[in-house]
């Protein structure tokens, strides 16, 4: 192999390599800050309701209750969910995924303002399987987890858990994006590339 043709290769990996970082950031979760109920209903600030599915989000159950600076406030935006409205309850979006394909989920959670832990809390289902309950946050808290995805649609699911009292954890912000291999990842494959490319050179030298 020609030096010069292998570093053209090198540098043809490396672009492919940062289109594919550039793709990976899309944001694959619609409304995931709750700012949208159905496109068009507006909660103002102070009230609540309690609707079967939002934009982006099937309801489980009980439905899904949006708030608007009642029993607390939103992390980001105006809206946020809690998911033990008049009894637990859950909600559901699936997404399209990549089997093998590594994808951070991160999510804002807070327990509602003088209510026992012993009601409160909300668990995470990727794919039917549990990533764990969420709870004693007296204030906001930004939880992040690593999922893998399968071949097609994925499904991310949150449920109230602790006492069915229509008292419950509050969540919002929820984002779901590839996950991007560090700046290091990049350069110790690039750096490898380079050494294969030196041992060919030195090869090919020794045969002339």
């Amino acid at each position: 192999m020609r030096f010069a043709t292998f570093t053209k290769s090198v540098a043809v990996i490396a672009a492919l390599l940062a289109g594919q970082a550039s793709a990976a950031t899309v944001e694959l979760i619609n409304n995931g800050s709750f700012e949208s109920i159905d496109g068009h209903t507006v909660l103002t600030s102070g009230h609540w309701n309690i609707y079967n599915n939002i934009t982006g989000w099937t309801g489980i159950g009980h439905g899904i209750e949006v708030r608007n600076n009642v029993a607390g406030s939103a992390f980001d935006g105006k809206y946020f969910v809690e998911l033990d409205t008049t009894a637990n309850s859950a909600m559901q979006q699936s997404v399209t995924t990549t089997a093998g394909q590594h994808y951070t989920l991160s999510f804002a959670f807070e327990n509602r303002p003088g209510v026992k832990t012993s009601s409160e809390g909300i668990e995470v289902f990727w794919n039917g399987v549990s990533k764990g309950v969420y709870n004693n946050s007296t204030n906001w808290k930004l939880e992040t987890l690593d999922l893998v995805g399968v071949a097609g649609l994925s499904t991310l699911k949150f449920s109230a858990r602790g006492t069915s009292d229509s008292y419950g954890t509050s969540l919002d912000k929820v984002s779901l994006i590839s996950a991007v291999p560090e700046p290091e990842t990049y350069g110790m494959l690039l750096a490898g590339l380079a050494l294969v490319g030196v041992v060919a050179r030195r090869k090919a030298s020794r045969q002339a």
